[in-house]
């Protein structure tokens, strides 16, 4: 699929920005997980970008996108995106938002593995402070928390919450679900999360960035 991944490309070199999600801040915070299931269970540091999908300008309704970078070892990623609803085929819709408030965002894709059945990842914004689409609407209103839950067939497998606590001054993180998903489990379906990754592919080398380390090529070249 070369063309499909240079397509993702250009359109990232053209917004000298992810090709989607270009827009967006990143958070630092704590995340708490209950039960058992794929993600690492206890209380672990973690990475929280919002971002809106498509990019319109300020106060426009989009596809509010985020993605959590577990800091456990290894790292977990998983990316949501707001959709009408967590439950039956809610979750496998997007939809786009006015505001962060009363939001579902849903992972769409999901988590396999042998034997398990096939779960999604949920994240449920209750703070109705957040009432407008925009990604730095968290700050001067921290800490902020978020629902997060790991769903199935019958229900909730995991539950927990995300307590985005300050606005972070690192580089942003290559976050990518397709390469760091927990441990034994892997995105599916395979073909979406094959195609998925020649899109992040794509997109980090039009941003100039190695694909294996994470790091801005142009940068190091200027040095």
């Amino acid at each position: 699929m070369p063309l499909y991944r240079d397509a993702f490309r250009e359109l990232a070199a053209l917004r000298s920005a992810p090709a989607f999600h270009p827009d967006g801040v990143l958070y630092e915070g704590r995340a708490e997980v209950r039960g058992p299931g794929p993600l690492p269970l206890g209380e672990v540091d973690c990475l929280v970008r919002l971002s809106k999908g498509i990019g319109t300008p300020r106060g426009v309704p989009d596809l509010l996108g985020i993605a959590v970078r577990l800091l456990h070892e290894p790292p977990v990623d998983f990316l949501c995106t707001t959709g009408p609803g967590s439950t039956g085929w809610r979750r496998f819709v997007l939809s786009p938002s006015r505001r962060w408030a009363r939001s579902t965002l849903t992972s769409l894709m999901y988590w396999r593995a042998p034997h398990v059945e096939r779960l999604h990842v949920l994240v449920d914004v209750s703070d109705t402070r957040l009432d407008s689409p925009d990604p730095d609407v968290l700050i001067g209103r921290l800490p902020v928390r978020l629902g997060l839950r790991v769903v199935g067939r019958d229900g909730d497998v995991q539950v927990g919450t995300i307590e985005v606590t300050r606005r972070s001054d690192l580089d942003r993180p290559a976050f990518d679900p397709v390469l760091h998903p927990p441990a034994g489990w892997r995105l599916g379906p395979a073909w979406l999360a094959s195609l998925r990754e020649r899109a992040y592919v794509g997109s980090r080398a039009g941003q100039g960035i190695d694909a294996t380390t994470g790091r801005d090529v142009r940068l190091e070249q200027a040095r």
